[in-house]
């Protein structure tokens, strides 16, 4: 069943476009991060008497997102995302984006890796631009009803805001976030997973030879609350990374690769962490199509 899902749904989208206007464009990313905990482990590194050595999960990353350009200023999203710390989850969005303005806003839906009841509420981004040449941009997103029974107990939080200046071909921004994910795994167990990232990112652009990209630099905090009853662990990981990505694109067919490790890492005490930070990267790959049906 579940793998008939995601084909059923591509090809749902791509009949209904059919019957539109404008440009669209469907980008598959597959990948793993190792930097990861184990969403199955019930017991946290600091509790005592428990091994305090934390061990790399490679947990499976994916997304499918599909873009619909209506206009050059209004264009529709749907996409669906697998997250190391969000796990499961499909959003829509509507946008506009202008030469001075970019707004998108629109729902989501969030599942565990056990497909349980689903949390929802709703996501956006504002971006403002200047002169063209510099942009502030704020995001956020977060389930509603909780409190209210009206979906499950789990419960998903992102914030974030970037700062960038476009330098011709390349544009530099500094940028911080965050991504926080409450779920009930047992009658008397609750996990908190949170991940701060501050970011230091150059995107650039080779006319020449199709090709896009960027390199950043940063530094990211990932910790796990257990919540036991009346008692609380907290298992942490700190990491300064560096990583790299690039998109090739001859449309209507484009590649996107990349990759990021950590040449920092540290675990607060008494948990601690190997060395061996190969097994704490993240790599993804994947294409995008992209087509424009007002040159037929």
């Amino acid at each position: 069943m579940k793998r008939l899902f995601l084909p059923i749904f591509v090809f749902l989208l791509l009949a209904c476009n059919s019957a539109l206007l404008g440009a669209f464009e469907l980008e598959v990313l597959a990948g793993v991060d190792g930097m990861t905990f184990n969403p199955d482990k019930t017991s946290a590194h600091t509790e005592p008497d428990m091994d305090t050595e934390f061990v790399s999960y490679p947990y499976l990353l994916a997304n499918v997102s599909f873009r619909q350009y209506i206009t050059e200023i209004l264009n529709f999203s749907v996409n669906l995302e697998r997250d190391n710390v969000l796990q499961n989850s499909i959003n829509a969005v509507l946008g506009a984006k202008t030469d001075f303005i970019n707004v998108n806003f629109g729902i989501f839906m969030g599942l565990t890796d056990k497909f349980t009841r689903p949390d929802a509420g709703i996501t956006g981004n504002l971006e403002l631009i200047a002169f063209k040449i510099v942009y502030l941009s704020v995001y956020g997103s977060s389930t509603l009803g909780v409190q209210y029974g009206f979906t499950s107990n789990n419960y998903r939080e992102t914030a974030g805001i970037k700062l960038g200046f476009s330098l011709g071909n390349a544009t530099l921004s500094v940028s911080s976030g965050m991504k926080s994910f409450s779920r009930q795994i047992e009658d008397d167990i609750f996990l908190d997973d949170t991940l701060h990232r501050f970011l230091l990112n150059l995107d650039f652009l080779i006319k020449d030879f199709n090709i896009s990209g960027y390199v950043n630099v940063g530094y990211q905090s990932y910790s796990r609350v257990y919540k036991k009853d009346a008692l609380e662990f907290t298992d942490s990981l700190n990491a300064y990374l560096a990583g790299f990505g690039v998109h090739w694109h001859n449309k209507p067919l484009g590649v996107k690769l990349g990759f990021e490790m950590p040449f920092i890492l540290s675990a607060e005490f008494p948990m601690t962490v190997t060395k061996e930070y190969l097994l704490f990267s993240r790599l993804y790959a994947g294409i995008v199509y992209s087509f424009d049906k007002g040159k037929l």
